[in-house]
């Protein structure tokens, strides 16, 4: 090893150099009792000189030792006991001119120890990584900052440490920030590097991974503490009275939401389960999905965009509103559409088998704006379960006429009449209700003409014939009559956007 890279070990970094050059290679290590024992040095030995024999380093007879020691071919001379302003400058001028390296241990330094670590460095042995790892721990677990960690890990590994993509046989470790992959922290390998270097860093930069993840989480989470804040007070904007909505709109003014502006709400619906190995449930899955939605969407609108996103959550269901101090205009559609494809990309990326779809409401001002957005945005996630094919994200301005029979659906009382009247249906099982019902729909859809309702169905008429009279009797309705016709076509077409 060079002298150089046995002053990047732990026990040796405290090692000062006072001249010469470290570039030498160290290939033993010696303890010198005596000024007689530095001539007898071998090549690429490195002495460590016990502090009787340093004092003598103010003296002409040490000049002329250290001289001879050079001739040896000696790599270093390390000098403990004494101070490093105690050694003379001709001293330091022979090491120069020779290249042989001279070092000065701290005054309280044992010379048996120095020549323990060195030997350790030498032999490349478990004691040398665990030094190096014991050193990584104690300087990690002192960093405040991620940057601090990364600087505390290249420190113990004494080469650059660092955020990136690993090259291949360097080590590196994932960093997960919860939960989401964020880079890796990866060691440069020294051109001179053991095997116990290797096994070390390994170590190393998985204790770094794990810190820095900590310390960067930490950070974003003080960093947008505000904007939940803000998010938590838009949910219970959206789901007060009307009576408690002024003292809570008061608040949002005070937290410097701009409540008196306009508002755009996206609605995301998970309709399964988080898969193993996360195991979350619920509150825990829902609080999970929005958090990324919601950092997904800051990360992509810029720093400029960080007071117009708040993320929020009404029973089930993920929302992501923007907030804008005045009408955004024409690219309200466009940055909504890509915030909702960002989210979800996020989400599913994170939660591989999550099945989510985005409604997207409308742009309107004041408090009652932000819940009328929100009803629209609603109204445009049961669109997102009867377009076909099926659409992850419906944008309640590009439904149309449709948008009617949608935001009539959305209704909770609209919902329960439906039910009420297609339960005799619905008991027939899954698979024979949806036919029962689309063949309704169909007949009422064709003005009664069984022959076009089974070409459209692709069926037999006899078929659509014999499903009717099941149909009326179940349902007790008489299909002449025009406003149980027109009941029953609304009630079909809101049936099929579950």
């Amino acid at each position: 090893m060079s002298v150089a890279e046995l002053l990047s070990a732990p026990d040796l970094s405290a090692l000062a150099l006072l001249a010469g050059d470290p570039a030498g290679v160290v290939r033993a290590v010696r303890v010198v009792a005596g000024l007689p024992e530095l001539r007898a040095l071998g090549p690429g030995d490195l002495a460590v000189v016990v502090p009787a024999v340093a004092v003598q380093a103010q003296g002409h007879q040490f000049d002329v030792a250290l001289r001879d020691t050079a001739a040896t071919g000696a790599a270093a001379v390390v000098l403990t006991g004494v101070d490093a302003d105690a050694v003379e400058p001709t001293a330091r001028r022979i090491a120069d001119r020779c290249g042989l390296a001279l070092l000065v241990a701290p005054s309280d330094a044992e010379p048996t120890a120095l020549v323990l670590a060195v030997a350790r460095e030498l032999g490349g042995d478990t004691d040398s990584a665990l030094a190096r790892v014991d050193s990584a721990r104690r300087l990690i677990a002192g960093a405040a900052t991620a940057d601090a960690v990364l600087a505390a890990a290249a420190e113990a590994l004494a080469t650059d440490v660092a955020v990136r993509d690993p090259d291949r046989a360097e080590p590196a470790a994932l960093v997960e920030v919860d939960g989401a992959a964020d880079g890796y922290v990866v060691a440069k390998v020294p051109r001179e590097a053991r095997g116990a270097w290797v096994v070390a860093a390994r170590i190393v930069v998985r204790l770094a991974a794990d810190a820095y993840a900590r310390a960067v989480a930490g950070s974003r989470r003080t960093a947008l503490a505000p904007i939940h804040d803000r998010g938590r007070l838009l949910g219970e904007l959206l789901l007060a009275p009307e009576p408690e909505r002024a003292p809570l709109v008061a608040r949002a003014r005070a937290l410097g939401l701009a409540v008196d502006g306009w508002h755009q709400v996206l609605r995301f619906e998970l309709s399964s389960s988080l898969p193993e190995p996360t195991g979350m449930a619920g509150s825990g899955q829902t609080e999970a999905v929005g958090s990324t939605a919601l950092d997904a969407v800051l990360a992509d609108s810029g720093p400029d965009a960080v007071d117009s996103w708040h993320g929020t959550r009404i029973g089930g269901d993920v929302l992501l509103v923007r907030t804008t101090g005045t009408k955004p205009g024409a690219s309200a559609a466009r940055i909504a559409h890509r915030a909702a494809t960002t989210a979800l990309a996020a989400a599913r990326d994170r939660f591989p088998g999550l099945v989510l779809r985005c409604g997207i409401g409308g742009v309107y001002r004041r408090a009652e704006g932000l819940r009328s957005s929100a009803t629209d945005a609603r109204a445009a996630l049961a669109a997102t379960r009867q377009s076909t094919p099926a659409r992850d994200v419906v944008a309640i301005d590009a439904l149309g006429l449709n948008r009617m029979l949608v935001e009539w659906y959305a209704s909770d009382t609209t919902r329960a009449s439906v039910d009420d009247m297609l339960a005799p249906l619905a008991e027939l099982g899954s698979q024979a209700a949806a036919d029962a019902i689309r063949t309704l729909q169909s007949y009422l859809d064709h003005q009664g003409s069984p022959a076009k309702a089974a070409k459209d169905l692709n069926v037999h008429p006899q078929t659509i014939a014999y499903r009717l009279r099941k149909i009326t009797t179940l349902l007790h309705v008489d299909l002449d009559d025009a406003e149980q016709r027109l009941a029953l076509q609304l009630a079909c077409r809101a049936w099929l956007m579950r």
